[in-house]
């Protein structure tokens, strides 16, 4: 595999520490850029602040949870610049009544709640098994305090008016990975078969006795996936 550019796009709540286990694991082959979201407050910002760090030419494009909308977004506008996508713990279509509720209230209350907001999270985002985890476990919660409850909310924001991008997804011809936690409570199994059904060129790979934190609970397993995935042939090769 010759050395390729991959855009690795961190979800709600993550910065680049996000990435820290699974980086060793992708090899010397690949140039990771990881882009981090301070003000920005729509997916379209996300997308531009993207776009704005990537490189030049062509590059490998992976997004985790609120990532993936941004990817999606990505794609939206600058499809001839992304040479292969990735879905981790993500899904697609505009959000939900129920989301939208349950972001309105995460933003009323982040301000002033914002550890009893971090204590009820970690649960619904790691697998049963990793709750005794604690360095995992100490390393979600530092990670979520170091993005803080501002810019936590302005990310409930933008991914509650996520636009929608379907359309274009179905055009991709791309190699595309989707993949989750079999266990995922937050975007669970349902959510990437629903994705990876709308992409004629979507692989679909679940990862077992894993939770929604997928590139800090099981890194080997998701480096595998993404060695594999960036040594696909395009589908649109001549």
């Amino acid at each position: 595999m010759t050395q390729s550019t991959l855009v690795l796009i961190p979800g709600m709540l993550n910065n680049a520490a996000l990435w820290s286990a699974l980086l060793p694991a992708l090899g010397r082959q690949v140039k990771v850029v990881v882009p981090t979201f301070s003000m920005q407050d729509s997916v379209a910002a996300m997308a531009d602040a993207v776009l704005a760090m990537a490189p030049r030419g062509a590059f490998a494009l992976a997004g985790f949870s609120m990532g993936g909308w941004v990817a999606q977004e990505i794609v939206r506008r600058a499809c001839n610049r992304v040479s292969r996508l990735a879905f981790i713990s993500s899904g697609s279509g505009r959000a939900s009544t129920n989301e939208r509720d349950m972001f309105a209230r995460a933003i009323a209350s982040a301000p002033t709640n914002f550890e009893a907001i971090l204590e009820r999270m970690l649960p619904m985002v790691v697998h049963p098994s990793r709750l005794e985890d604690k360095p995992l476990c100490e390393a979600a919660l530092a990670m979520w305090r170091d993005v803080g409850p501002t810019v936590y909310a302005q990310q409930c924001r933008a991914v509650m008016e996520r636009p929608d991008c379907r359309a274009q997804l179905r055009e991709l011809k791309v190699p595309v990975l989707v993949t989750c936690g079999r266990e995922d409570q937050v975007t669970p199994p349902a959510f990437a078969r629903k994705l990876a059904s709308l992409i004629p060129s979507a692989r679909l790979a679940l990862v077992e006795r894993c939770g929604h934190l997928l590139p800090l609970e099981r890194p080997n397993e998701l480096a595998a996936l993404l060695r594999r995935w960036l040594e696909d042939r395009e589908t649109n090769d001549a």
